[in-house]
């Protein structure tokens, strides 16, 4: 892992805030590519759900792999698994969106399950 040695407990503040910056610059990429729906075998924190949200986006974390890679396949998407790009920079290309008519979650016994339907790609 990263070791970070700080001297300055003032410090901590601004490692804490850059992080927080790069992440909300991570979700701006996905937004701005026009995402609608994302879609995370990861955990998403609250702060990180709360951007997604007021930009009207589906956020679901925990997904299962497989499943993610059968939607992909579906929907003509790809699964992202980093936004870094050749160079080093952290980009979100278009082309990794996938498409379909609609998204609804629907609650089922004690849980909740996504629905995608019209599916535009190939699978």
């Amino acid at each position: 892992g990263v070791q970070v040695i700080v001297k300055d407990p003032a410090e901590i503040e601004n490692i804490k805030k850059r992080e927080m910056d790069i992440t909300k610059e991570r979700i701006r990429k996905i937004i701005d590519a026009g995402a609608r729906v994302v879609l995370t075998t990861k955990g998403v924190d609250d702060l990180c759900m709360k951007y997604f949200v007021e930009a009207g986006i589906i956020c679901a974390r925990r997904c299962n792999r497989e499943d993610l890679k059968r939607l992909a396949k579906a929907t003509g998407g790809r699964v992202v698994t980093t936004m870094a790009d050749m160079e080093g920079n952290e980009t979100f290309d278009v082309d990794c969106l996938g498409a379909s008519d609609s998204v609804r979650e629907v609650r089922i016994g004690d849980g909740e399950m996504l629905y995608v339907y019209g599916c535009k790609g190939h699978g």
